[in-house]
């Protein structure tokens, strides 16, 4: 989304999709970054700003909020659905389409038990957990869409 404010050095901005958020507004300076909340104007994240600049820059998302809301900040997020709708396997990746049409890919390596079964054992999978799970009953292996769309998972107590 483009730049909504510029005020000094500062950089106000919202993406275009960040869906099951509340409305909010991203400020740049530099290599510093914040994220407020809008309504109440509020403070999110931090990275990198002095707290007496984040009162400079609240106050400036105060003062301008009603900038946001013209420009549609609550409008233009589509609703996410992170439910399962289609599993497949390679040799070295697992690929997770979403109900909303994004794919998740993770490499097998992650997840052992997938990476040493078996085509046929892959692709037996069903959709668990009210469909944000993955369940292979042939290797009592279980994944969820959250844990998928977080990333790499902890390392297990054998392997650390």
């Amino acid at each position: 989304m483009p730049t909504v404010l510029r005020y000094e050095a500062y950089r106000i901005y919202f993406y275009s999709h960040e869906p099951n958020e509340p409305p909010h507004v991203h400020i740049d300076r530099d290599n510093l970054s914040a994220k407020f909340w809008l309504n109440p104007v509020s403070l999110a994240r931090n990275r990198g700003f002095s707290s007496r600049e984040l009162r400079l820059v609240e106050r400036t998302v105060r003062e301008n909020r009603q900038i946001y809301w013209r420009l549609g900040m609550g409008i233009f997020a589509l609703a996410t659905d992170e439910r399962v709708a289609e599993v497949n396997t390679t040799e070295d990746e697992l690929s997770v389409r979403l109900m909303d049409g994004r794919t998740i890919s993770v490499p097998l390596v992650w997840y052992p038990r997938l990476l040493n079964a078996t085509e046929e054992q892959r692709k037996n999978w069903r959709i668990s957990g009210g469909g944000y799970g993955i369940h292979w009953e042939d290797l009592d292996e279980d994944l969820n869409t959250e844990g998928l769309l977080r990333g790499a998972p902890a390392p297990s107590p054998s392997t650390a």
